[in-house]
């Protein structure tokens, strides 16, 4: 094993310069991901079809109409986040999920083709997702 962590003084220089230009990048990388309001993006299949800001307390909700596979999808945005209020898939999952407002969540009605997730500086509950 010593023989493995052998190297010069300039072969661990080039190694800590290395692993601190991976840890700034990283933080870099998440500080732009993270960055601006938080909003709901609504998607039809792979096409994005609306941005919305996500309400403040005390600011009027929203509620709005999307066409799907099946049919209409209501969804509705208000201090506690977006919901899917209703769906015509048969499961409803995407209706008992609930409010969703942190960075990164994901509303999913699969059999309609529709998918709502949250970007920007709403708190994220997660250090990484692995897949």
């Amino acid at each position: 094993m010593p023989e493995l962590l052998k190297g010069t003084l300039t072969d661990r220089i080039l190694l800590l310069i290395s692993l601190l230009a991976i840890a700034v990048s990283w933080f870099v990388v998440q500080s732009v991901v993270a960055s601006g309001p938080a909003v709901a993006e609504v998607y039809h299949g792979k096409v994005l079809l609306a941005t919305y800001p996500l309400p403040l307390a005390g600011e009027p909700a929203k509620s709005f109409m999307i066409e799907g596979e099946l049919g209409t999808s209501e969804i509705l945005l208000d201090e506690h986040g977006v919901r899917m209020l209703s769906s015509p898939c048969s499961a409803q999952r995407c209706v008992y999920s609930g409010a969703h407002r942190h960075a990164g969540d994901i509303i999913a009605c699969v059999p309609n083709r529709i998918l709502i997730t949250i970007r920007g500086s709403a708190e994220s509950r997660f250090d990484a997702i692995v897949e």
